[in-house]
């Protein structure tokens, strides 16, 4: 029997934020939260050196649920194993940029996943099956070359997390882990209420009946929100949308903006007419950009309208850099990361998959900003800033 968890540090910092793996924000809760709940279900006991007899070892960077490691331990038997992901989309979807982790026949081996024995040999590999259910999206061919995307939602999901794009890919798992691990006849209960509430078999009222609302929410009448969890405090502005979300306490979603499939943690702020689409936003985090899709915002940043995360690439999967190395997301369509406290100013474009580091300030280049209007300018010509300053466009 396993009663014992060696958790290996790694020392890996997630950049751009330089936080260790058990300080990233999973659906608001840091990972070694998520972990302590794991060791706690399985009855393991945390070590810090290997114990001489059996015992799981497992990276500081390991984000997955107490189900799949017990699949692990029940299939290993005692022996020497070490974890094997069976193949899935969910597996497709989530393996790039994670060292350790290789593609075999039955899916991805996680290397640094194992039991020991205690008596040595070799490992056998164990298959974990994800329990994923398969969503295909239809997609015009001429879009990204492909007519379909093909997603899975894991109900038992194995990551190990050492890349900003993990925590994308980790806060929709953590969706997908809390809403399949739901029975079946608690769903069949909730959406049988939401049904009698809202007087109606229409999906879009059952929808807006199935939400979560703490405390002292500020609603407005002309709000939209549908299917998600608002922690205390919350205020939604008129003519606003949020759909499929978590927002923590005191978040402010002023009028027009549009949060889906997003996880915003406490204080966050989402300026008028903001849109984020699959988004995590740590807490005090201000977004004002118009459109904000697949992007990673670090604590108190603050990004202003007018400038652009640029999410996608006609041409090939983007790549971001990993440990002095380019490495395929395996996606064309992926956002940008924000370290903490970095601002934005307006006018700025950066494209997929680039991070801004902790505190940066970026702004407009000045020389493109109009500073001086010069007098007795030809008003029958059209005007151009060149160097701060108004010029005629002729004689360009």
């Amino acid at each position: 029997m396993i009663t014992q968890v060696r958790v290996v540090k790694t020392g890996r910092r997630i950049m751009p934020f330089d936080d260790p793996p058990g300080e990233i924000l999973i659906h608001n809760r840091p990972l070694k939260a998520w972990q302590a709940e794991v060791w706690a279900a399985l009855g393991l006991e945390v070590v810090e050196e290997a114990p001489p007899g059996p015992h799981l070892e497992v990276p500081d960077t390991l984000f997955t649920t107490a189900a799949a490691l017990r699949q692990f331990i029940d299939g290993a038997g005692g022996q020497e194993a070490v974890l094997v992901l069976k193949e899935s989309f969910f597996g497709r979807y989530t393996s790039p940029i994670q060292p350790g982790v290789v593609e075999v026949e039955e899916g991805w081996c996680f290397e640094a996943v194992r039991l020991r024995s205690g008596a040595g040999g070799a490992a056998r590999r164990v298959v974990v099956d994800p329990k994923e259910q398969q969503i295909t999206i239809p997609l015009p061919s001429y879009y990204l070359g492909v007519d379909k995307m093909e997603l899975g939602l894991a109900r038992e999901p194995v990551m190990t997390l050492h890349h900003w794009v993990h925590i994308l890919w980790a806060n929709q798992a953590a969706m997908a882990v809390e809403a399949l691990g739901v029975p079946r006849w608690r769903w069949r209960a909730r959406i049988a209420w939401a049904i009698a509430r809202a007087m109606s078999l229409n999906k879009w009222r059952v929808l807006a009946k199935m939400n979560r609302i703490g405390k002292k929410c500020d609603i407005h009448p002309t709000a939209v929100v549908e299917m998600s969890t608002l922690g205390e405090g919350v205020t939604v502005g008129p003519h606003a949308r949020v759909r499929f979300s978590t927002l923590g306490d005191g978040v402010n979603v002023m009028p027009g903006a549009q949060v889906e499939w997003s996880v915003l943690g406490d204080k966050v702020w989402v300026g008028q007419e903001c849109s984020l689409n699959f988004c995590v936003l740590y807490p005090e985090a201000i977004a004002n950009q118009r459109l904000m899709q697949l992007c990673v915002l670090g604590r108190r940043v603050v990004t202003t309208g007018g400038c652009w995360s640029i999410d996608m690439n006609f041409q090939q999967e983007i790549r971001v850099p990993l440990d002095g190395e380019l490495h395929s997301t395996g996606q064309r369509t992926l956002g940008s990361a924000f370290g903490h406290e970095a601002r934005i100013g307006t006018g700025f474009w950066m494209a997929s998959g680039r991070m801004v580091p902790n505190g940066y300030f970026i702004i407009r280049d000045p020389a493109d900003v109009l500073q001086r209007l010069p007098e007795g300018l030809d008003v029958d010509q059209p005007l151009l800033v060149r160097g701060g300053t108004l010029v005629p466009l002729k004689g360009e």
